[in-house]
């Protein structure tokens, strides 16, 4: 390819600047912090190494562009940092924890307040009836309970063992 076609701002991946900016701030919880500012802290102690390099660039950024919201359930109501239960007309139950795109973790149901399933869940209380838009189809399912999580309130998610 000609010089003449190639465009010299733009980085190359092993650029520290290589992740493009957020436009703006977004939000995590306090546990979800405080994991990023460990994970860092690991990453840097463990001494040199390009994935490692890699990683803690990433994390230095993200924590750049965050700010800390306190999990709330106002009114009884889902919200950000909340951990809602719904339960679906067969009787089974799953739990999410709403958080920041940050700190989202699938295997601990810990959800983006940016995800279908946290925006069909906000604001809704226990007893309300939603449709869940999700990857495996849409369900119907009820809000069993809305509460805060063991890192806030010594609630939560039951976790599995």
């Amino acid at each position: 390819m000609s010089k003449a076609f190639t465009n010299e701002d733009t980085p190359t991946p092993d650029e520290a600047d290589a992740l493009p900016p957020r436009v703006r701030q977004l939000p995590i919880t306090p546990a979800g912090l405080a994991r990023l500012q460990g994970e860092l802290a690991g990453l840097t102690a463990a001494g040199p190494s390009e994935l490692a390099t890699r990683r803690a660039r990433v994390i230095a950024q993200a924590l750049e562009s965050v700010y800390v919201v306190e999990p709330s359930v106002p009114g009884g109501r889902v919200a950000f940092g909340a951990c809602v239960t719904v339960e679906d007309a067969s009787g089974q139950r799953v739990s999410y924890e709403i958080v920041g795109p940050d700190e989202v973790d699938p295997a601990a149901r810990q959800i983006s307040i940016a995800s279908p399933v946290a925006q069909a869940l906000l604001g809704k209380r226990v007893g309300d009836l939603v449709v869940l838009r999700r990857p495996k189809g849409d369900a119907e399912v009820t809000v069993v309970s809305v509460t805060l999580p063991a890192s806030a309130a010594g609630g939560g998610i039951p976790r599995s063992p």
